[in-house]
């Protein structure tokens, strides 16, 4: 049986493709366009024409999509070319384009509102400069594509409503597909109908999507998105290289580095993210705070004031974006495998991270020396690192012929009698110390005596995964109607009281880390203390030795030997 033959585009399509075409192009490289004869152009994000004279168009146009890849313009590029032909067979003339690409309609974000309250509402910055140009009289018409493509959240349509019945004379709403009209009051009854609509179509779907990713949770399987750092693309299996990098930044930060000490080392040594830029601050701490690493899978984030609608975007897949941590109560599966970091160790630093009282708004930038704000002065203020230059002239002719830059430390006060210190022979003396001091200690003069004398890890553990799985059962006993529900809560509170002592043994045994202890029992201390990060041997030396620097006479040059004193900090006494 011979097969159809594919029907040949009409000359319309293919001129209709080739006006697509131009647009996608215009939009992509920001710049000139004519729509309907009209002069216009692009700016360079490509999500606003404006024609070149703003009297030359009485029409606003909003076109909008939700989800598009970066420079994926073909859904909006379409609705421009149908919204700019409907406009122009009805005689109209198109001032000005919106563009909202990749842009939620009905997801749903806390703003701060100018009275200072807190609201949820949705984020569309194009769709407020609409209103505010409606609103304004700088345009008589205003097109879309659909009702949908222009609002899904019922308050969004009642602020269209009021700049319509607001203005004078009346701005007139088209729409290409005929389904937004707001001439009338019959036609703002159907619009709230059909709005009213579309808004729980997006709720149906967010439950189908948010039920579908909790199985995913609860199996173990990974429900796509952008590579995890760390992990394949798969989302579970680890890479060696990047899993690595974890460890050492859990490591560095549950031994009390900061972030941005963190987060300098790893730029400095050329790690990139999995997106292939450099790190940021705020980047690092939702690496850290992720549960995959601990080979945990989460659903969603009971801790946070998420409402349903937004659940699917706030699922297990958030790997590149968080500002907020889980919970235990949020973990709703395991990844098949061994973890990169133990539960417990991801738990206590999740714990350290976000404990309200620890300062983390540090001032100033990421320090770049191994004494700035660490060493002091004799005065008892810090000391601070700045940049300084030699210049070496001719004695004859008086003409700078060399100019040398060094680094050096400075009292962070200003006036007389604080000290100027070069860097580089201040930490040679420092870090010689600090190594003669680890070769000669005992390791607990060092590190202080460990929490874990005593305490059977491994059985701590076991006890803590048993008393999950209690809880589980409890939940499980309910459910099938097997206990009432006040002999669930009589149950979990007993239960959570054996786990929170459980973790307060746990937690005193994580606070125990301290990056002195790679240095311990090895030969070449030197090459271990090369290979330590910058944020690990500020660390140390902020634990190990006060260094104070001392003034000299105005005019006398003395050794930087003879100005300092390093005296050695006393070690905590851990008990369990």
């Amino acid at each position: 049986m011979a097969s159809k033959s594919k029907k040949a585009p009409s000359r319309a399509e293919i001129e209709q493709h080739a006006r697509i075409t131009v647009i996608k192009e215009a939009m992509l490289g920001g710049g000139f366009m004519s729509i309907n004869d009209i002069a216009g152009r692009w700016n360079p994000e490509g999500d606003v024409w404006t024609a070149d004279d703003p009297s030359a168009g009485n029409t606003l146009i909003l076109v909008r999509i939700s989800d598009a890849d970066e420079e994926e313009v073909n859904g909006v590029a379409r609705q421009i070319e149908d919204t700019c032909s409907l406009t122009a067979r009805r005689g109209a003339r198109v001032g000005m384009i919106l563009v909202e690409n990749d842009t939620s309609a009905f997801k749903r974000r806390k703003i701060k509102l100018p009275n200072g309250e807190t609201q949820l509402r949705t984020v569309r910055p194009k769709f407020r400069l609409a209103l505010k140009l409606l609103g304004e009289g700088r345009f008589r018409r205003f097109t879309t594509y659909h009702l949908d493509r222009t609002v899904r959240d019922p308050r969004d349509l009642e602020d269209l409503i009021d700049v319509v019945e607001g203005s004078r004379p009346r701005t007139i709403v088209d729409s290409f597909t005929g389904s937004l009209r707001l001439a009338n009051d019959s036609d703002i009854t159907s619009a709230r109908i059909h709005c009213a609509i579309a808004n729980q179509a997006s709720r149906d779907t967010v439950r189908r999507v948010s039920r579908a990713r909790k199985q995913q949770a609860q199996e173990g399987r990974y429900g796509g998105g952008r590579r995890p750092y760390g992990f394949e693309s798969d989302g579970i299996t680890p890479l060696t290289e990047e899993a690595e990098i974890i460890k050492r930044c859990h490591a560095a930060a549950l031994a009390g580095v900061p972030l941005r000490e963190i987060t300098r080392d790893l730029n400095r040594e050329g790690f990139l993210m999995a997106s292939g830029k450099p790190w940021q601050g705020s980047r690092v701490r939702d690496m850290l705070l992720r549960p995959r690493n601990a080979g945990l899978i989460v659903h969603r984030a009971g801790n946070t004031a998420l409402h349903e609608e937004e659940t699917a975007a706030h699922e297990e897949n958030i790997d590149d974006s968080v500002t907020r941590h889980y919970t235990p109560d949020d973990i709703a599966g395991r990844l098949p495998g061994d973890p990169i970091i133990e539960p417990e160790d991801y738990w206590a630093l999740v714990r350290k991270l976000t404990d309200p009282d620890r300062r983390a708004n540090h001032v100033g930038n990421t320090p770049s020396l191994l004494g700035s704000c660490i060493y002091q002065c004799a005065c008892g203020s810090t000391m601070g690192a700045q940049v300084r230059y030699r210049k070496h002239k001719d004695p004859e002719t008086g003409e700078i012929f060399q100019i040398d830059e060094f680094k050096a430390y400075r009292c962070r006060e200003a006036g007389p009698g604080h000290v100027l210190c070069l860097a580089a022979e201040l930490d040679a003396l420092v870090t010689a110390a600090i190594i003669e001091l680890i070769r000669i200690s005992d390791p607990s003069d060092i590190i202080g005596h460990a929490a874990t004398e005593g305490i059977d890890i491994p059985a701590l553990r076991a006890e803590l995964a048993m008393h999950q799985q209690r809880l589980e059962q409890i939940s499980a006993d309910h459910d099938d109607d097997l206990i009432t529900r006040s002999q669930m809560l009589t149950m979990t509170a007993k239960r959570r009281q054996k786990i929170d002592k459980v973790k307060a043994v746990l937690d005193r045994v994580s606070e125990d880390v301290n990056p002195a202890a790679k240095l311990l029992g090895i030969d070449n201390i030197e090459a271990a203390w090369d290979a330590l990060t910058l944020g690990e041997q500020r660390e140390i030396c902020r634990r190990m030795v006060t260094v104070t620097v001392h003034p000299v006479g105005r005019g006398r040059r003395v050794p930087t030997r003879d100005r300092i004193t390093i005296d050695k900090r006393r070690q905590k006494v851990h008990t369990a």
